[in-house]
C-alpha cells in the first residue's frame, strides 16, 4: 500500500480548490442564468452574419441560416438557454448592422475593431486568403502585383485592409463584386484576379461546376476569425462552452460535417426497418390524411392571418408604406400605406428621375444588381422629389428594397419599404439649432443679464449688466435712464425689434453714448419668455461685450489684408522674374556647399538643371575648371564674383556655350558662408555675333581688296582691246596689201569680241548684286539648238592642235527651259576651255538622266588643282592673272544654275590633267512638240 505524504501547504492548496471548484460551478450557472434573463423571445441575441460565405456562414437552398460558424454558435447558446436569432447580410452591410448596434454578435477578424469597445472569444476557425485565376503559376501573388494589374474583391472582406485605399490608381484597378460574378468573370476574361477565402473559394467553385480555376497563394496573412461583441460576460460565456466543446470532440465532429464529410460514419439500419417504418407510416398516412389536410389548411389560413395582421401592424407602429415594383411591365405601384405614386403607377426612369441628382447613380445601380438577381436587397436611404422640377419638394426615406423571385427563381417584384423621416430630420434640425443657439449663451465666460417686464421696461439687471451700460453709483442719472426708456425705444433695438415680434433676436450693434462714456461693440441676445396661454410676460436680454475682440479682429483683419497684399506682391514679382527669365537668356543659380550641388533655374520655384560640383565642372572647358572650382568651394571672399564660362558641347562636332555667372555669397545665422546666389546669363548669341562681326569684317575687308583688284584688272583688260582696235583702225587706211588688211580686220573684230563679252560680264555681275537672275523658259527643240550653238563656239577654237568635239545623242528633245541662260552657260564653258587647253581636245555634250539635262564641257588644258576647285565658281576668282577675263564667268554660271533649280560643279585630277564641268536643270523631255 503506497502512503501519499501531503505537507500542510498541499493540505491548505487542496482546500481552497474545494472552495473555489463549487463557487466556480455556482458563478458560471449564476451568469447563464442572467444571460438568459438579460435576452428572450421577445428580444433575442441577434447575430450578423455573412449570407455568401460558404462553409463558414450562407443562406442554403431553403433560404435558412447555414454553416459551421452558425451550428457551433446555436449549439453553444442553447446550451446557455439564451433565444438568438441569425441575421443573414451581404458582408459589408452585415458589418455596418453591428457597428451601428442593431446586432449583438459577429464572426470577423478583430483587427477590424481595434481600438474600440469589444470583446471576442479564442480563435474560431483561420480563414486562409488564396487568389483565384485562370492561369496555375508558381510563387506567391504579391498585393503590389495585384494593384498594378487590377483585382476584384468581395465588399468589406477582411484582405481590403492590405490594399492601399490611398492611392487613386491603385483604386481605379480594385472591382468590387459578389463572389459568383467575379468566377464567372475570370471564365469569361471580364476578370484577371479575385481575392477571397481559400474554403469558401473552394465551396463556390464546387458548386458553380466551374472548370480551370486554379487557386493560387498571395501574400496576405491568414485572418484569424473569433466571435466579437460588446458583452464581456456573453464573450466569456461562449468561449468557455467552445472550450467544453472542443475538449468532449464534439466540435471536431461538427466541423467534420462542413470540412471533411468522408470522416462522419454513415450507418446504414437494416433494410426490413426501412420497410415496416414505411407501411406503418403509410397506413398512418391513410387514416390521417383527410384530418390532416383540413387542420393544416385552417392552420395555414390563421397562420396567413396572424402574420399579415403582425406585418401590418408593424408597418403602421414603424410608420412604414410600401410600394412595389413590377420588373417585367416597368411599372412602380402603392401598396399599403403608399399614396406617393399616382394611381397607374409610373416607370423606373419616371421614378428615377425624382431621386436626388447625387444619389441618382448609385440608386440605379443597386436597382439593376437586384433585377439581374446578383443581390437581393438593399438599404433605401434616399431623398425623393414629391413636388415638381421648378418647385421641388425633397422627402427623406429611411427603409428597404427587397427583391421576390417567381416560382422559377427568376426575379419578378421589387418590394419597397419606406419610412417618410422628413418631419423627424425637420425636427432634428431645428433642436439641434436651438441647442446650438442655447449652448452659445451658456457656455459665455461672464454673461450681463437683465430682465424686462412685458412692456419692455426694465425689471433687473446684474452686475456685469451694469458694468455693460455704465451704472455706477457716482451716477444716478445713468441709472435713472435706463430704469425709465423703454427697451423698444432704445437705438439699439428701435428699427429691428418690436412689441409685436416673438421670434429670439441675435445682432451685435455698436452701442455709443458719449454723454455716458460708453463706446461698445455689445452682442445682443433677447428671449422672449411666454405663460402657458402664449402670451409674452418677460423679456430675457443677454449681452456679451465684444470691443476687445472686435479691436482685436480689426488687428488681425488688418494684418491678413497686409499680408494677403504683400503675398499678391510678391506672385506678382514671381511672375515677373518667372516672365523675364522664360524670355531671356538668363537662369537664377544657387549652390550649396554643405551638399556640393548647383541649381539653375527659368522659374523661381522649381530648377530646370541641377549638378553636381563635380559633374558641372566636368562640363567647363579644361583651362577654367580649376579657377571655377575654387569659387564655388571659396568660404572667405565676401564680395560678388564675376565669371565667364565655356560649357563643353554634348554633341561631337558642335560649339560649345558661353555663360557669364556673377554671384553673391550667402550666409547662415553664424555669418559663415554656406553657398553663394546670382543670375547666369547666356552669352552664346553675343559671343557668335561678335565672331560673326569679325569675320563679316574680314569678308568686307577682302571684298574691298578683291574689288580693287577686279577694278585695276578691269582697267587692264578693258585697255587692252580698246589699245589694239585703236592702234590697228589708225594703221587700217595706210596699208594697200588684201592680206595685211583682212589680218588687221580680224584683229580688230576678235578685240571688238573680247570687249564685248568683258562689259557682258560686268552687266552680269551688277545684275547678280541688284538681285536674282531673271528667268524665261519657252518651248525648244534642244537638239537643233545645242547644234546651232555649237556651229558657233567651233569658231572660236581657232587652235589647229586643239580639237573641238560635239556629243548630241538626240535627233530630237523637245522640252521647256529658258535657251538663252543655257546657252550662256556652255558659252562660258567653252570660253574657258579654250583660254586654258593649248593641246588636244574640247568635247561638248549633253544627256538626259533624273528628270533634267546634264550638260558638260571636257577639255585637256592645264587643269584645276584640287585645293582651289571648291573657289573657282566664286566672284573674281581667276586661276591664271596672265589669262584674259574678269573672274566672272564661272560665278555667273553657278547663279543660272541655282536660278533654274540645277546644280553644277568640276571635275579635275589636278594641273595637267584637264578639267570638265558640268550642270544639271531639271526639265521634262516631250516627244513631240
Amino acid at each position: 500500500m503506497m502512503k501519499i505524504k501531503i505537507t500542510n501547504r498541499r493540505c491548505d492548496w487542496l482546500r481552497k480548490c474545494l472552495v473555489i471548484c463549487p463557487l466556480m460551478v455556482l458563478t458560471c450557472h449564476v451568469s447563464a442564468q442572467q444571460l438568459s434573463e438579460r435576452y428572450s423571445k421577445e428580444h433575442p441575441l441577434i447575430i450578423a452574419c455573412d449570407w455568401d460565405k460558404p462553409p463558414y456562414e450562407f443562406l442554403n437552398d431553403g433560404g435558412k441560416p447555414s454553416g459551421s460558424n452558425v451550428d457551433v454558435l446555436h449549439v453553444i447558446l442553447d446550451k446557455l438557454e439564451i433565444p438568438h436569432h441569425f441575421v443573414m447580410k451581404e458582408w459589408s452591410n452585415a458589418i455596418k448592422t453591428f457597428e451601428r448596434g442593431d446586432a449583438d454578435l459577429i464572426f470577423a477578424n478583430i483587427n477590424r475593431f481595434k481600438g474600440k469597445q469589444f470583446y471576442s472569444t479564442q480563435i474560431i476557425n483561420y480563414n486562409r486568403i488564396r487568389v483565384a485565376m485562370t492561369k496555375d503559376t508558381a510563387g506567391i501573388v504579391s498585393v503590389q502585383t495585384l494593384e498594378q494589374e487590377g483585382v476584384v474583391l468581395k465588399p468589406g472582406e477582411y484582405s481590403n485592409m492590405y490594399f492601399n485605399r490611398n492611392d487613386s490608381a491603385v483604386l481605379s484597378k480594385i472591382e468590387y463584386q459578389s463572389p459568383k460574378v467575379a468566377l464567372t468573370g475570370l471564365l469569361s476574361g471580364d476578370n484577371r484576379y479575385f481575392v477571397w477565402g481559400e474554403e469558401p473559394l473552394k465551396w463556390k467553385i464546387r458548386k458553380l461546376n466551374l472548370e480551370g480555376i486554379y487557386l493560387n497563394e498571395v501574400s496576405i496573412p491568414v485572418s484569424e476569425v473569433h466571435i466579437i461583441g460588446r458583452d464581456r460576460e456573453l464573450i466569456n460565456s461562449i468561449d468557455d462552452q467552445y472550450s467544453r466543446l472542443k475538449q468532449s470532440g464534439d466540435l471536431e465532429t461538427m466541423l467534420n460535417k462542413w470540412y471533411h464529410p468522408e470522416r462522419v460514419e454513415e450507418s446504414t439500419p437494416p433494410v426490413f426497418i426501412y420497410t415496416t417504418l414505411a407501411l406503418v407510416l403509410l397506413v398512418a398516412l391513410l387514416f390521417f390524411i383527410s384530418r390532416l389536410a383540413k387542420r393544416h389548411v385552417r392552420r395555414a389560413e390563421r397562420y396567413n392571418s396572424e402574420l399579415n395582421e403582425m406585418m401590418y401592424k408593424a408597418l403602421r407602429m414603424g410608420n412604414f408604406k410600401l410600394m412595389e415594383y413590377d420588373i417585367r411591365n416597368n411599372r412602380f405601384t402603392n401598396r399599403y400605406g403608399c399614396d406617393l405614386l399616382p394611381d397607374g403607377g409610373m416607370t423606373i426612369k419616371e421614378f428615377t428621375g425624382r431621386i436626388h441628382p447625387d444619389q441618382r447613380e448609385e440608386f440605379q445601380e443597386k436597382m439593376q444588381l437586384l433585377m439581374s438577381g446578383r443581390e437581393h436587397r438593399f438599404d433605401l436611404n434616399k431623398r425623393w422629389n414629391d413636388g415638381s422640377e421648378e418647385m421641388p419638394h425633397w422627402l427623406n426615406f429611411h427603409g428597404h428594397a427587397i427583391l421576390e423571385v417567381d416560382h422559377n427563381g427568376h426575379p419578378a417584384y421589387i418590394v419597397n419599404a419606406i419610412h417618410d423621416v422628413t418631419h423627424e430630420e425637420e425636427e432634428d434640425a431645428a433642436d439641434r439649432q436651438i441647442e446650438k443657439k442655447y449652448a452659445r449663451l451658456t457656455n459665455m465666460p461672464i454673461v450681463a443679464m437683465s430682465f424686462y417686464d412685458q412692456n419692455g421696461f426694465l425689471y433687473e439687471m446684474n452686475n456685469a449688466m451694469k458694468e455693460i451700460c455704465g451704472i455706477r453709483d457716482d451716477n444716478p442719472e445713468t441709472k435713472r435712464y435706463w430704469e425709465t426708456v423703454c427697451m423698444f425705444d432704445i437705438p439699439l433695438f428701435r428699427t429691428i425689434y418690436s412689441p409685436k415680434s416673438t421670434d429670439d433676436l441675435l445682432v451685435c450693434q455698436h452701442m455709443e453714448y458719449p454723454e455716458m462714456g460708453i463706446d461698445k461693440f455689445i452682442e445682443f441676445n433677447v428671449l422672449p419668455l411666454f405663460n402657458a396661454m402664449g402670451d409674452i410676460v418677460n423679456y430675457y436680454v443677454l449681452c456679451l461685450d465684444l470691443t476687445h475682440d472686435q479691436e482685436h479682429d480689426d488687428i488681425i483683419h488688418r494684418k491678413r489684408r497686409e499680408i494677403r497684399e504683400t503675398r499678391q506682391q510678391i506672385i506678382r514679382q514671381k511672375e515677373r522674374l518667372k516672365y523675364l527669365l522664360i524670355n531671356s537668356t538668363r537662369y537664377l543659380m544657387r549652390s550649396n556647399i554643405k551638399e556640393q550641388r548647383i541649381a539653375f533655374y527659368r522659374t523661381p520655384d522649381a530648377p530646370e538643371y541641377v549638378h553636381s560640383y563635380t559633374d558641372f565642372i566636368t562640363m567647363l572647358e579644361e583651362r577654367e575648371r580649376g579657377a571655377f572650382d575654387r569659387l564655388l568651394h571659396d568660404t572667405t571672399t565676401r564680395t560678388t564674383q564675376h565669371f565667364i564660362v565655356h560649357l563643353i558641347s554634348r554633341s561631337p562636332g558642335q560649339p560649345g556655350t558661353v555663360f557669364q555667372i556673377s554671384f553673391n555669397p550667402v550666409f547662415d545665422e553664424s555669418g559663415n558662408i554656406i553657398g553663394h546666389e546670382g543670375i547666369s546669363s547666356d552669352m552664346t548669341t553675343l559671343s557668335d555675333a561678335e565672331q560673326q562681326l569679325k569675320e563679316l569684317t574680314l569678308q568686307a575687308d577682302a571684298s574691298v581688296q578683291m574689288k580693287s583688284g577686279f577694278m585695276a584688272s578691269m582697267t587692264h583688260e578693258l585697255r587692252t582691246p580698246l589699245n589694239a582696235i585703236v592702234g590697228f583702225t589708225g594703221i587700217l587706211g595706210a596699208i594697200d596689201s588684201g592680206e595685211s588688211r583682212a589680218e588687221y580686220v580680224r584683229i580688230i573684230r576678235n578685240s571688238s569680241d573680247m570687249l564685248q563679252r568683258l562689259i557682258n560680264d560686268i552687266i552680269e555681275a551688277s545684275s547678280m548684286s541688284d538681285g536674282p537672275i531673271g528667268i524665261e523658259p519657252e518651248d525648244v527643240d534642244f537638239a537643233v539648238s545645242f547644234d546651232d550653238i555649237c556651229t558657233t563656239l567651233q569658231q572660236r577654237v581657232q587652235n589647229p592642235d586643239v580639237v573641238f568635239q560635239k556629243d548630241n545623242p538626240y535627233d530630237r528633245f523637245y522640252t521647256s527651259i529658258d535657251i538663252g541662260r543655257v546657252m550662256q552657260v556652255i558659252t562660258n564653258f567653252v570660253t574657258n576651255a579654250v583660254k586654258f587647253t593649248k593641246k588636244g581636245y574640247i568635247r561638248v555634250g549633253y544627256r538626259y538622266e533624273n528628270h533634267g539635262l546634264h550638260l558638260y564641257c571636257e577639255d585637256t588644258g592645264m587643269g584645276i588643282p584640287k585645293e582651289k576647285q571648291e573657289i573657282i565658281f566664286e566672284r573674281f576668282v581667276k586661276l591664271d592673272e596672265f589669262v584674259q577675263g574678269t573672274g566672272m564667268g564661272l560665278a555667273i554660271c553657278k547663279s543660272i544654275a541655282e536660278r533654274l533649280g540645277g546644280k553644277i560643279g568640276v571635275r579635275s585630277e589636278g594641273e595637267g590633267k584637264g578639267t570638265t564641268f558640268w550642270v544639271w536643270i531639271p526639265c521634262e523631255r516631250r516627244l513631240t512638240n
